[in-house]
């Protein structure tokens, strides 16, 4: 098997944690895990870790931005975002199932308590809830922006009480009136 960003290299068989073989490239440090290797990992485990926030910072390879075909059998890999607000990706092959990390990725996922998650990042659900979770994100940051921190707080607070009000239609017809008086 050659390495997908060097094309030269050949990978090396290692052992990522007991019982998950994989390859790597000695040059670029990136990763392949066969699916199947990964299926079996995964059946043997009793239960899936508790999902962390990260400890430490550590700084994955995120610069391999180009086109990665797949060092188990040749097919173009897609790549697939993994955590919101990050630069993190994946590459899969939608051939084999195969998945290649560059330099650290896995060592992200396993400080997150996430590796034992790996085939739930390429389903829609998982994507969808990245792509919601990052334009609430940067809906919050465009209103904190246009209102203030502490004004957005306060709105935020008020309609949380108006959608929970038993007469919100009328409060809100109320607020929108040019003169809430006048018949």
């Amino acid at each position: 098997m050659k390495c997908p960003v060097c094309k030269t290299q050949t990978l090396d068989a290692i052992s990522l944690v007991e019982n998950l073989p994989a390859q790597q490239c000695p040059n670029c440090k990136g990763i392949f895990i066969p699916s199947n290797a990964y299926l079996f990992w995964k059946r043997t485990q009793s239960e899936d870790l508790p999902k962390k926030e990260a400890a430490s910072q550590i700084d994955p390879k995120w610069d391999a931005d180009i086109l990665k075909l797949c060092p188990n059998c040749g097919h173009i890999m897609k790549r697939y975002k993994v955590i919101p607000d990050t630069n993190l990706f994946l590459d899969r092959c939608g051939y084999c199932n195969g998945v290649w990390f560059d330099k650290h990725e896995w060592d992200v996922l396993v400080e997150r308590n996430l590796h034992d998650n790996l085939n739930e990042f390429f389903t829609r659900p998982w994507q969808d809830r990245l792509h919601a979770e990052e334009t609430k994100g940067h809906m919050e940051r465009i209103y904190s922006e246009k209102f203030g921190e502490e004004d957005y707080q306060r709105i935020k607070e008020i309609r949380e009480w108006l959608w929970k009000h038993p007469h919100s239609g009328m409060l809100l017809a109320y607020l929108q009136a040019d003169d809430p008086y006048k018949v």
